[in-house]
């Protein structure tokens, strides 16, 4: 009786998680929200994220779906990765997790853009000033997990989020939180999950760089300093619903994801994963990103490509693990991401359990 009480209540969450989504969603705004970085997928495993938020387990599900952490196969999982972005930045991403029996589980992960040099310019000086300056950009967060019964997993990850650049700088918390459940309708194999990603109050920048030396306008008195007030901007808010499913083919195993992402930071998106397990040693991944068309007050089609997202194609990777050579559980994890416009992006991983 109490598990079916707990599914009934578990289900009960993910229909509110999703209709609550829906009500705060605004639909499109693209380049109107702060903290976009939060929507870089992390991690090779899940590729795009195609089910990810229904399967993804141990560290690397703290990006996804933090209910995933509880399940993760080892009592201490790690994860480093290295993706190299476009215009030549480079995100690095580590993780850890570690169970902590029926109290649940606890993660910790940071991520760090490297952006490099930009020369500083002003409207005087176009083409550059001589100076130049390095914007950071990084996120922490913190992550609880917990199995509620055999098939159900909750979990919340607060992030906090610190960007800053020549003087300027802004910093805010974004709360994650999902639901997964395993066996769907008593399917074996078939997996759910519902993520809310990046809710949180908006972030203004603020800083010395703010301060102008300025004129009145029709005034008589001197310039004078003034500070720019710079207008606050919502989080990238979205919500995902997930359905993965896992064939045995005998030789092997199929498992197929499916993620709808409902965005308020740009257009809704498909995702879609196909991963090939070669037992316990390899597999290979081949995902897909789809965007939803955008129309306009008339009902009528905007041209798609000045909405584009830039990682709107295919992507495939693969993962080889060690642990039986080595002795020790440890897989290396590979993707390829496909843009436009820009240069391809790839992802280098390696994750270990203890």
């Amino acid at each position: 009786m109490p598990n079916i009480r707990l599914n009934k209540m578990v289900k009960f969450a993910m229909v509110l998680l999703v209709v609550t989504s829906f009500a705060i969603a605004q639909g499109p705004r693209n380049g109107t929200v702060a903290g976009s970085h939060l929507l870089v997928p992390q991690g090779a495993r899940y590729l795009s994220g195609g089910g990810a938020t229904a399967n993804g387990i141990g560290a690397e599900a703290i990006y996804w779906n933090p209910a995933g952490l509880a399940r993760a196969e080892s009592n201490v999982d790690v994860v480093m990765a290295r993706r190299s972005f476009i215009a030549d930045i480079n995100i690095s991403y580590i993780a850890a997790a570690l169970k902590l029996g029926s109290f649940g589980s606890l993660g910790l992960s940071a991520r760090t853009f490297n952006i490099g040099e930009i020369e500083r310019t002003t409207v005087f000086a176009p083409d550059g000033t001589g100076e130049k300056f390095t914007p950071t950009v990084f996120v922490l967060g913190t992550t609880f997990s917990r199995l509620m019964s055999d098939r159900t997993s909750v979990g919340v990850n607060l992030n906090f989020i610190n960007e800053g650049f020549a003087g300027v700088g802004a910093s805010g918390v974004a709360l994650d939180a999902g639901v997964q459940y395993s066996s769907f309708l008593d399917i074996p194999g078939l997996n759910i999950g519902v993520a809310l990603r990046n809710f949180g109050p908006p972030m203004r920048y603020d800083g010395s760089a703010l301060w102008i030396d300025a004129p009145v306008d029709g005034s008589n008195r001197q310039s004078d300093w003034y500070k720019v007030v710079a207008a606050p901007f919502d989080m990238p808010f979205n919500m995902d619903i997930a359905a993965s499913y896992n064939m045995d083919l005998g030789t092997g195993s199929l498992d197929l994801g499916f993620t709808f992402e409902n965005n308020n930071a740009a257009q809704d998106e498909y995702r879609m994963l196909a991963r090939y397990n070669f037992g316990t040693l390899a597999n290979v991944r081949l995902g897909y990103l789809m965007s939803a068309e955008v129309t306009d007050d008339e009902n009528s089609a905007i041209d798609e490509s000045l909405l584009r997202n830039i990682f709107g194609s295919y992507s495939f990777g693969a993962t080889l693990n060690l642990a039986q050579f080595t002795g020790v559980n440890v897989s290396l994890d590979y993707a390829y991401f496909g843009t436009w416009y820009f240069n391809d992006n790839q992802v280098f991983a390696l994750r270990f359990g203890l």
